[in-house]
């Protein structure tokens, strides 16, 4: 069943059909004012208003989200033609649950706990197929929809997020302080080696009794052992200024 009225089509409306009037092979998708003038003209033929229809007492249903094709009053009148009362509220009793276009969390949430059957009206053609048959098949999944979070589930949320920034601050600054004091050091090392890469190389101890026999007048030569009056002058000249030292302070 086209999911327009097609006495509305036919004026270049858009109304959407919530009954079907059936003559043998022959169906016309009506919504409530066309469908009362078609009946209208039947019972001006007849001179008979016409057996009242017999529609089946059936269960309740839940209607959520938009309806492709469907005004919502359309849609629940649809429902109702069908012999369906429809609720608020999903529980044991409901017969099942219409989910269209963006369902309500809760409802979907009550169907799902209360195990309760479901009709995808997004399908297509799985709503008008049922208005136009009469036979309401509920044997789809619910849709995954995203629950509403809670005022106190939002603070709770901000509240993590705050202490993330602060703790991601606080490692930062710590990050900042280890890293200008391993800087610092790096350059104290660069600065000490090349203080001393700028300095003449350390005298061994007989290339300074050497140094100092030349400079006090004793002949050395710059290869060999130093001869033992010279290593003892040395030493005695160190003891002196040793006790230079001593006596000065």
């Amino acid at each position: 069943m086209s999911t327009n009225c097609l006495g509305c089509t036919a004026k270049g409306e858009e109304r959407s059909a919530v009954t079907v009037i059936a003559v043998g092979h022959r169906a016309w998708d009506l919504c409530d004012e066309h469908a009362q003038r078609f009946s209208g003209y039947l019972a001006e033929l007849f001179g008979t208003d016409g057996a009242a229809p017999t529609v089946p007492t059936r269960g309740s249903v839940v209607v959520t989200g938009t309806i492709p094709g469907y005004e919502p009053e359309a849609a629940r009148r649809a429902l109702e033609n069908s012999g369906f009362t429809i609720v608020g509220h999903v529980d044991e009793s409901t017969e099942f649950i219409v989910c269209g276009i963006r369902p309500a969390p809760h409802k979907v949430r009550e169907a799902r706990e209360a195990g309760t059957a479901s009709l995808d009206a997004t399908i297509a053609g799985r709503f008008k197929d049922a208005v136009a048959s009469g036979h309401w098949v509920a044997e789809d999944a619910l849709p995954e929809v995203a629950e509403k979070r809670t005022a106190e589930e939002v603070r709770a949320q901000v509240d993590r997020e705050e202490r993330w920034r602060g703790e991601k601050s606080r490692r930062l600054a710590a990050s900042r302080v280890e890293w200008a004091r391993e800087r610092a050091e790096k350059e104290k090392r660069e600065t000490r080696r090349l203080v001393e890469a700028s300095l003449p190389p350390a005298l061994s101890e007989a290339e300074k009794v050497r140094q100092w026999a030349r400079e006090n007048g004793f002949t050395v030569s710059s290869k060999g052992r130093v001869p033992a009056h010279v290593r003892e002058a040395y030493a005695k000249a160190q003891e002196g200024q040793e006790a230079l030292s001593v006596v000065s302070r």
